[in-house]
């Protein structure tokens, strides 16, 4: 009987180590806000939901508020380009351009929306939204990367989830724990 409760113990831990230790990366998502500068003005804010260390595919691009009232709600139904890349918790590059007349309801079909980190028409870090079909302006040499302003807050505290490590550490030590306890009981 004592085998048997050691063994399944070890088998136990050892399950749930493996399990912690395999799952997904937790995704990181980034609110942001731009001037609209390169299509008819507006602030616009919103978030990006999904993004991983490195570089991949948004699982959700939205925008919240737009001041002049259009191009409210979700991108990513078909976007034409979807890459974006994050480095030490930063968002440091993105490439990314959503048309309207390719999306689905329920994504927003009356505007376009683009972000690029790459310099164009000196800008960098551009974005815009506009709500004339399949078209955008994503640059002009009389807008500036000022101009656009485009800013990325992380919005999940990365102090505050514990490391897959730390939760592993814990459960072995909690494991050990019941293990003592069940043996104390057997004497």
């Amino acid at each position: 009987m004592n085998i048997f409760r050691s063994a399944f113990l070890a088998l136990g831990t050892s399950v749930i180590g493996t399990t912690l230790l395999s799952m997904p990366a937790s995704a990181i998502d980034f609110g942001f806000s731009f001037e609209n500068a390169l299509n008819s003005g507006g602030s616009v804010t919103g978030v990006i939901r999904g993004l991983e260390e490195g570089t991949g595919a948004a699982t959700s691009v939205e925008v919240l508020s737009n001041t002049t009232g259009y191009g409210i709600g979700e991108y990513v139904g078909s976007p034409s380009s979807n890459f974006w890349t994050v480095l030490g918790g930063n968002l440091v590059a993105f490439d990314f351009f959503s048309f309207d007349i390719n999306n689905t309801p329920p994504a927003v079909t009356d505007a376009t929306l683009f972000f690029d980190s790459s310099e164009g028409l000196g800008a960098s870090f551009r974005a815009g939204i506009s709500n004339i079909p399949n078209s955008i302006t994503t640059g002009t040499s009389t807008v500036t990367t000022e101009d656009i302003n485009l800013t990325f807050n992380r919005l999940d505290d990365p102090e505050s989830v514990p490391e897959s490590t730390s939760v592993l550490s814990l459960l072995v030590v909690s494991a050990a724990t019941i293990g003592t306890k069940f043996k104390r009981k057997q004497a």
